[in-house]
């Protein structure tokens, strides 16, 4: 029976890293419903995951197993203190640098194409993405990304106007390129990983990290 890693749990959450290609609900195999194989019977009431992480993205994700406590950390997330980091491995080469930068354009909070990752003008609210380049090649980039703002695919479209898609991503890279990199790397994945959360839960500070897997490392390693 295919189980998850559980990083973390508590009284009434848990924190699972989730592997690329695995849906959070509504597919067959997703994580709602194999978490729901895999507790134990009777010690919780319903799997509530309390943030977004698209399918094809890999790592940390906070799962709720009672909606009081969903709802509470759904707040939680939404405070400054709170922190999200993603590593993501991009498209072209970006300067490294030790400070943060800001990708600040607005973006519609619906999911959207190649063509027009921005969305309709009149669909457009509020975005903001912190990003700073630790490592950098020819071809490709490592970044650490911090979200400031939740809007849907909001790293994928904002690199993706930057124009340094993530590699593998299929809505919003070319298609041509992310062949050859399969290709090239034996791995169709789109590289965004959930890497690290900082949130206060149940009135404690906490820091949960995933590890990078090892189709990741492989192409760190290449950067």
């Amino acid at each position: 029976m295919m189980s998850l890693v559980i990083l973390a749990r508590g009284h009434s959450w848990l924190v699972v890293d989730k592997p690329a290609g695995m849906s959070v609900h509504n597919d067959p195999q997703d994580v709602c419903r194999i978490l729901g194989r895999q507790l134990e019977p009777g010690t919780f009431d319903d799997v509530h995951p309390v943030h977004r992480l698209d399918k094809e993205t890999s790592g940390l994700l906070l799962v709720a197993l009672d909606s009081g406590t969903a709802r509470d950390l759904s707040g939680k997330l939404q405070e400054r203190s709170c922190e999200k980091v993603y590593l993501a491995i991009v498209r072209g080469a970006l300067p490294v640098s030790e400070t943060w930068q800001t990708w600040s354009q607005s973006l519609s909070d619906k999911a959207e194409g190649r063509r027009n990752p921005r969305g309709q003008s009149t669909d457009r609210v509020e975005a903001r993405t912190d990003y700073r380049v630790s490592r950098s090649s020819r071809y490709l980039s490592l970044m650490e990304v911090r979200l400031l703002t939740g809007r849907q695919h909001q790293i994928r479209k904002h690199s993706a106007i930057a124009g340094h898609a993530i590699v593998g991503d299929r809505r919003y890279g070319d298609p041509g390129y992310n062949s050859r990199m399969a290709g090239i790397y034996g791995t169709d994945r789109m590289f965004l990983h959930a890497v690290r959360l900082k949130m206060s839960i149940d009135g404690k500070e906490r820091s949960f990290e995933a590890p990078v897997p090892d189709d990741f490392d492989r192409l760190i390693e290449r950067v």
